[in-house]
């Protein structure tokens, strides 16, 4: 393996240990431990980086599962979306495929949405398949889209998209058979 550096870096290679592996191992390990700071003090950073974190993401969360809610309840934004996906829940024997369309189509917006729409549902075959795809679509507008893209990852918001419907179908075609057996 050739030893190339980025340019403008110093490079501070390992020095090659032949004796006292163990020693030297030893030592580098307990170095680093006295540097380090107390239990105490990176319990009490990470719980206030936890804090800040939450007070900073929370309102986000809310708003746009509060959005999405209102859209969901009060438009036929999502009635639309559940024809996107009406002929697949049709094709597994889904029971209620337009339910059942609109609910995997509002796990867009938020994961907990979709569970709120068939709860009220007596099907358990239809709550259940559901209530996998919510979690395994795992792309939602609320907190992971917009937290992928504040970060520097190449993607863009139609391939996140494509991503998710991707997800959804694929686990709507193994959740569905699966359900039928167990329950």
């Amino acid at each position: 393996m050739p030893d190339e550096y980025c340019p403008g870096s110093v490079p501070t290679p390992e020095q090659k240990i032949t004796r006292n592996r163990f020693g030297v191992a030893l030592g580098q390990a307990l170095g680093t431990l006295r540097e380090s700071p107390g239990v105490a003090r990176v319990i009490w950073a990470n719980f206030k980086d936890g804090v800040l974190m939450t007070a900073s993401i929370l309102p986000s969360i809310m708003s746009v599962g509060l959005i999405g809610l209102l859209l969901a309840k009060h438009t036929p934004i999502f009635d639309w979306i559940a024809w996107i996906f009406y002929p697949i829940a049709w094709l597994v024997r889904l029971p209620e495929p337009l339910l059942a369309g609109k609910a995997v189509g509002v796990g867009l917006v938020e994961m907990f949405l979709p569970s709120a729409q068939v709860g009220p549902d007596e099907s358990i075959i239809l709550r259940f398949v559901v209530a996998v795809v919510s979690v395994s679509g795992i792309i939602f507008l609320s907190a992971m889209v917009p937290s992928i893209l504040a970060t520097e990852i190449p993607l863009k918001f139609w391939k996140l998209i494509v991503i998710w419907f991707e997800r959804v179908v694929i686990s709507l075609v193994i959740t569905t058979p699966i359900a039928y057996l167990l329950l």
